[in-house]
């Protein structure tokens, strides 16, 4: 039994040493358990902190010519012209604001307002394109005021034809 004791000492050595690797094992999976949603909790709470303070510092900057341009390309017409109303009680004497509300209000389709704001910037800044801006609008208020009721669309033409077409109908009878 001698010549076994240094072989069953040394097993137990092994024994020992892989019971503690178990254990080591053990208790590293349960903290990665618990460290890893805990992470992943701390990052989502701090993603939701971020975009909460982005939004809060977007919110509160002035709306500028820039939102006014943007809303009309977006096709926020109303938008673009409330604030571009506001902006121009800020900055009266400016002829590029004018202008820029001009445009909002021309793709918005009121057209006597674009007039009353590029006439305007033309008197503020008497420049080759402002007069080009307003003569331009005055050519299409006219064009639109001396088209009959519904011309502007092309009603009237198909009523034409449409009408026509049922005399030709009539008439085959």
């Amino acid at each position: 039994m001698n010549d076994n004791e240094p072989i069953l000492t040394e097993l137990r050595k092994i024994s020992a040493w892989a019971d503690m690797q178990r254990k080591a094992t053990k208790w590293s999976l349960i903290a990665l358990g618990i460290f890893l949603p805990a992470m992943m909790l701390v990052g989502v709470v701090m993603e939701h902190r971020f975009t909460k303070q982005i939004e809060d510092t977007t919110s509160s900057q002035k709306p500028d010519w820039y939102d006014v341009d943007q809303n009309v390309r977006h096709g926020d017409f109303e938008k673009a012209i409330r604030i571009g109303e506001e902006l121009i009680l800020k900055t009266p004497q400016y002829p590029d604001a004018h202008r820029r509300l001009a445009g909002a209000y021309l793709a918005a389709g009121k057209t006597e307002k674009a007039r009353e704001h590029y006439a305007e910037a033309f008197r503020l800044f008497p420049s080759e394109e402002n007069e080009k801006l307003l003569i331009a609008i005055d050519r299409r208020i006219k064009a639109e005021t001396s088209k009959p009721d519904g011309a502007a669309n092309g009603s009237q033409l198909i009523r034409a034809e449409t009408n026509g077409a049922s005399s030709a109908t009539n008439s085959r009878r």
